[in-house]
């Protein structure tokens, strides 16, 4: 079955569980725990690739890339962040096209302008909204360009990264939140990407969207799989899971060899030659050198 088919599928059967990775080696991780699908997302890759923040300095090159290593690593679906499509509507066909080819299952779409960058980095100005009219004409093309009808297109707005909390609870945002996102359901998305931040907020997207819906969980929305799920989402998405567990043990290991100089000293922030090797598949080449006489 197709990536895209067995996304769909899932998504119209429960909520499906879309967990962060960094690379193809923690893609692996995230299928071997048994989750349903990975997730690539511009927070975290923009950090493993360059070592910088989310400020919109991974080109559509550098995602593609990712995206097709990832996808050729597992066999669950990918969910690919695919930015605002790099320009405008005929930007976002091209890049449909793109990703489509690279084996994602699925991408999401944003409303900001560009350049645009993470909503919630301390110090940084926050993103400026395009009109909701012209995102609509970027899902329409979206729509138009993909091939395969089971490739889906999630459209987020971030009217909560446009300004402070308080003035987004202020002005009551909420209902402009609920505005876009169901007139880019009518635009053709297949599912709305919402951010909601406490339990309450995803009962509220959920009874006020007329469609499919995706969450997702972070360290600003820290919620459970499980209140996804029992709002009837259709996708929740782990956003930081991957690049935060990954820095936390590198930042470990390297700290205590420099500490103590001695690779014996660190045993227990590593894994052996057996789990990595099982890891990355190793038992299948050694099956392929025997299948295919390769000496």
């Amino acid at each position: 079955m197709k990536a895209t088919t067995k996304l769909r599928e899932k998504m119209s059967s429960g909520t499906v569980s879309s967990i962060g990775a960094i690379d193809g080696f923690s893609a692996r991780l995230v299928e071997q725990a048994g989750f349903d699908s990975v997730y690539i997302g511009s927070f975290a890759t923009e950090a493993s690739m360059f070592g910088k923040p989310d400020l919109a300095m991974m080109s559509k090159t550098d995602r593609l890339w990712m995206a097709r290593n990832i996808s050729k690593a597992v066999d669950i679906p990918v969910v690919c962040d695919a930015e605002e499509g790099w320009g405008n509507a005929i930007n976002v066909m091209e890049a449909v096209r793109d990703f489509e080819a690279t084996g994602v299952a699925a991408i999401h779409l944003d409303d900001e302008q560009l350049p645009s960058k993470c909503p919630f980095l301390p110090g940084i100005p926050r993103n400026q909204l395009i009109s909701t009219d012209e995102m609509c004409g970027k899902i329409e093309a979206a729509v138009e360009a993909r091939q395969d009808p089971d490739f889906q297109i999630f459209a987020r707005t971030d009217v909560i990264g446009s300004m402070p909390l308080e003035q987004y609870y202020q002005d009551n945002k909420m209902e402009e939140v609920v505005d876009r996102l169901n007139a880019y359901l009518q635009a053709g998305a297949d599912a709305a990407f919402v951010m909601a931040l406490n339990e309450e907020e995803v009962q509220y997207y959920r009874e006020k969207i007329d469609g499919p819906i995706v969450g997702i969980f972070a360290t600003i929305e820290p919620l459970a799989i499980s209140v996804f799920e029992k709002a009837n989402y259709q996708l929740v998405i782990g956003s930081l899971v991957g690049i935060y567990a990954a820095a936390k043990g590198l930042k470990d290991a390297y700290s205590k060899l420099k500490e103590t100089g001695d690779w014996n000293q660190i045993q227990d922030k590593l894994i052996n030659d057996e789990q990595f090797f099982d890891i990355v598949g190793l038992k299948e080449y050694g099956e392929y050198y025997k299948k295919f006489r390769i000496c």
